[in-house]
């Protein structure tokens, strides 16, 4: 009997409390509606948009492979097809040598918060070999700047890519020198050259490249 009255003082008690707190508890899960229906609704449209640019995206790559100047639409949109668009741009504005408009993608590319640090890396590789080979062809200093960006944008923490970075920062260097006519036997460049061929973890195939670069520059 004892028992029975104690359950009917909780029951009476959290009748109590649901009372008293009623609009409380209405208002709560009314505000909890609003937010589940509107993360819905934001979900939807997202999906929609992505469906809608991976149509265009698709309809312009194999309606004209010469003429993806559409694709600077796409670019601005906040997923997977403004990122396959600026790379697609890239590409092609590689290949027109047009290398201060890709330059300018590169940028945006990497100021994404969509991708990780490996495509992140792959990008700014990417984009550094690119620049460096710009710079040659339009005999220009005005991309190192943004070549030594690109270079610290590649990740200490991915030991794939801790050679590549290294060959860069030389490259980097000895592009510096050549387009402004300067002394290889500098200690920026023999200091780099060095840490290169003294570290056990640069691959050999890096190491041998960096070697070919340091004698041509010696002796030339």
């Amino acid at each position: 009997m004892s028992e029975v009255n104690k359950n009917n003082s909780l029951f009476k008690n959290i009748q109590s409390i649901i009372l008293k707190n009623y609009i409380k508890i209405i208002v709560s899960i009314v505000i909890l509606l609003i937010l589940f229906i509107g993360y819905q609704t934001y979900n939807y449209f997202k999906i929609q948009d992505i469906k809608k640019s991976s149509i265009i995206f698709f309809d312009i790559i194999q309606s004209n492979q010469n003429d993806l100047s559409n694709l600077e639409n796409l670019i601005d949109d906040e997923n997977i097809y403004s990122i396959l668009s600026k790379l697609k741009l890239i590409q092609k504005n590689n290949e027109n040598k047009n290398f201060s408009y890709s330059n300018e993608l590169y940028k945006q590319l990497l100021q994404s918060s969509n991708l990780d640090d490996l495509y992140k890396s792959s990008v700014a590789a990417n984009a550094s070999y690119t620049m460096i080979n710009a710079s040659y062809e339009e005999n220009t200093i005005n991309y190192l700047n943004d070549i030594s960006t690109y270079i610290n944008n590649i990740s200490d923490d991915l030991d794939s890519y801790f050679s590549i970075k290294k060959e860069l920062e030389y490259l980097l260097i000895i592009t510096e020198v050549d387009l402004s006519k300067s002394e290889y036997n500098n200690s920026k460049a023999m200091d780099k050259y060095n840490e290169i061929f003294n570290s056990s973890l640069v691959s050999a195939s890096i190491k041998e490249r960096v070697k070919k670069i340091h004698e041509f520059q010696l002796y030339k």
